[in-house]
């Protein structure tokens, strides 16, 4: 929520695919998934929301450089009110190179702004 784009997406590797409903969007470089992040960024703030916090429902076990994780994100206000929740599932690739995992996929299975992703495949189209 400080809008430290930039920072987030240093997490991901490209080309990046994001699974949303039945919508595959497949982000060649990170200057267009920054759009779709400014645009979520945007949404959230907004609806009212001042932080979003994450709580991992499961954790795999690396195998072959990959593993799993789904994760609860909390929107929440100035008062700490849960407004919105959203529920993703990442695959991780680990590179002996980079000092932390990257994301590889995202499969959103709820979300909390479902038409930022409608919105953002539309102007694509347009």
């Amino acid at each position: 929520m400080q809008g430290r784009i930039d920072a987030v997406l240093e997490n991901f590797v490209f080309p990046i695919p994001l699974y949303a409903g039945d919508t595959l969007q497949v982000f060649g470089a990170p200057c267009t998934f920054k759009e779709v992040l400014t645009m979520y960024h945007d949404a959230s703030l907004n609806a009212g929301i001042t932080k979003i916090t994450p709580r991992i429902l499961a954790d795999g076990l690396p195998v072959n450089g990959y593993s799993n994780v789904w994760v609860e994100w909390d929107h929440l206000d100035a008062q700490g009110t849960c407004l919105k929740t959203s529920q993703v599932h990442y695959v991780l690739r680990y590179d002996d190179a980079a000092r932390s995992p990257k994301i590889e996929l995202i499969e959103y299975i709820e979300q909390a702004f479902p038409e930022v992703s409608a919105s953002y495949s539309m102007t694509k189209i347009a």
